[in-house]
């Protein structure tokens, strides 16, 4: 073989080999895998595989080998259009920037702006742009009509696509758009992700009565992700430590009164909670023990201390 084919072939497995063992080998253990006649020549590889990430190369071109003395380290170059992708959103919004800078200031990044808008328009459009467009107004238009669809869609190992007849009740967001619909072949509901639902087909079938055990199931759903505020809804006032008004914070909405009180050598503040159903909402605050008191009203407060009682009476 030639020598400088060997040589690029010995880094090269050098690589392969320090890239296989995240956590590092000692010079002694590579030595044992590269067949290296001694340390010293396995440290000369070593140093030239080091000189790689010299200047002038990028972060791109850059082999970075680390050694601490014990165990030798690799990290290999990262290849920064895979790691920093940006969402429809955020390629719009850098639209949106590049169109809002001042154009007067003509400067030498001015032919790379206008490179960039003509890619970026390329690609998405100039108009307004909604994810899923056509199935949100398909599916909007048959809650509306309460009538039933047919909707095609991936299933989660998104290697095989299946069909089913739902009666879509609700659009919602979380981190993602999803419909929650009530399966008619499965008789329940199920949430599909929109960016799953390849298409939707409206029929003429109007929607069925709900059996009564889906309808429990809807009217938790209600209560716990999109529980409607009226105007005689009850409200609680509640003393929370910082963590359990984080995580109530994410089933409630919280209403900050900025007033605190230590208890027992551990600091609450106040809040004000919708009382939306009153035994969830009780066997809620049951749930967060130590870490969430009712000072109002009285009567939740009463109906607390009973429950905690009886628990209590079954242990002694």
């Amino acid at each position: 073989m030639n020598p400088s084919t060997l040589r690029a072939a010995s880094k090269l497995n050098l690589i392969r080999i320090l890239s296989s063992h995240p956590d590092g080998l000692s010079l002694e253990e590579l030595q044992k895998i590269t067949g290296h006649k001694s340390i010293t020549e396995l440290r000369n590889e070593l140093g030239e595989l080091y000189m790689i990430e010299m200047y002038p190369y990028s972060p791109q071109d850059c082999v970075d080998i680390d050694f601490d003395g014990d165990r030798v380290k690799i990290s290999l170059p990262v290849a920064v259009d895979k790691v920093l992708p940006l969402s429809p959103e955020e390629w719009i919004l850098l639209r949106d920037l590049l169109l809002k800078r001042n154009s007067t200031e003509l400067n030498s990044s001015e032919p790379l702006a206008k490179q960039l808008l003509e890619k970026i328009d390329s690609v998405i459009p100039s108009g307004k742009w909604e994810p899923n467009k056509k199935i949100r107004d398909d599916i909007e238009s048959a809650i509306q009509k309460k009538i039933q669809i047919k909707i095609q869609y991936w299933k989660r190992d998104k290697d095989l696509k299946e069909e089913r007849f739902v009666q879509p009740w609700l659009l919602w967001e979380s981190n993602d758009g999803y419909l929650l619909a009530y399966d008619l072949e499965k008789k329940g509901f199920r949430s599909f992700r929109l960016d799953c639902i390849l298409k939707v087909s409206l029929t003429t079938e109007k929607n069925i009565e709900l059996p009564d055990d889906a309808k429990t199931w809807l009217d938790g759903f209600s209560q716990m992700v999109l529980p409607k505020k009226t105007e005689h809804e009850a409200i609680a006032e509640v003393y929370l430590t910082d963590s359990s008004s984080f995580h109530l914070g994410q089933k409630l909405p919280l209403t900050n009164l900025n007033l605190s009180e230590t208890l027992c050598g551990v600091e609450y503040y106040l809040f004000q909670v919708p009382i939306r159903e009153e035994n969830w909402f009780i066997n809620t605050i049951l749930g967060y023990g130590k870490s969430a008191i009712i000072k109002n009203p009285i009567a939740i407060r009463d109906k607390i201390k009973m429950q905690i009682g009886e628990a209590m009476s079954t242990l002694a």
